[in-house]
């Protein structure tokens, strides 16, 4: 297979899945990486069959979309729906007095999101303003730490905030909230190579069955999530919108 991945670091633990999981279903398998594609254009090769496989949000839209065959399982055990905030730290003060989504709303600070993404629709479902980003998604951290740009915040992954702050001091974490709403990644696969689907979804399930995808999580992630402190942190709801 042909599998497009990002050289930064932050397809390591999706591409150590799936690899330990073939393995442990003693599959043989050749997998060439290719880097570093545009996301847009990444999806389009997907379709055509000139890559095999990604991970990506899972929505409705891709599951229903004929040139993608969704791979089911869920591939952070809904980690990647737990989120909490990059902000700047002069902003610190209005988040401390939030105590509901309704609070969060009247702050009127607006979360940043690229342009397209599914988290779109669970903002706008609650009311919440936000702000889609088209250009390279790199700029948003910029404009969130020039404080005028119409984007306060930043709402993050517990797998991924503090990669992210540490590569972006200039911003901070929220140590008060953590917005929750169902949401994972999944393996998409092209539908040239739709015939691996049945093979790599018995290797995931076998990595749930034996504990390896917990370890895997844990090696990963394990560390940051605890520094979050999440069992301290005020849990707000966000309800998923029907498509």
């Amino acid at each position: 297979m042909r599998v497009a991945v990002v050289s930064d670091g932050r397809a390591d633990y999706f591409i150590r899945l799936l690899e330990e999981s073939l393995k442990l279903i003693h599959q043989p398998y050749h997998i060439e990486y290719v880097k570093d594609i545009p996301a847009r254009r990444m999806w389009w090769m997907l379709g055509q069959g000139d890559i095999n496989l990604f991970y990506g949000m899972q929505s409705k839209e891709k599951d229903n979309d004929k040139q993608l065959v969704p791979v089911r399982n869920a591939l952070t055990n809904g980690l990647i729906g737990q989120r909490v905030l990059l902000i700047r730290r002069a902003d610190a003060p209005a988040f401390a007095q939030v105590k509901s989504v309704d609070d969060l709303k009247r702050t009127r600070l607006i979360a940043g999101f690229g342009a397209g993404w599914g988290d779109t629709k669970l903002w706008k479902a609650s009311g919440l303003p936000l702000y889609e980003h088209a250009a390279p998604w790199s700029t948003i951290y910029a404009m969130v730490a020039a404080g005028n740009r119409h984007v306060d915040y930043l709402p993050r992954g517990v797998i991924e905030v503090l990669d992210e702050a540490r590569v972006h001091p200039e911003l901070t974490v929220e140590p008060h909230l953590l917005l929750e709403y169902r949401a994972d990644f999944a393996f998409y696969l092209s539908p040239s190579v739709a015939h691996y689907r049945p093979i790599i979804e018995r290797a995931l399930k076998e990595a749930e069955a034996t504990g390896l995808k917990a370890r895997l999580i844990d090696e990963a992630f394990g560390t940051d999530i605890k520094a979050l402190t999440l069992d301290r942190r005020l849990r707000l709801r966000l309800p998923t919108p029907a498509d």
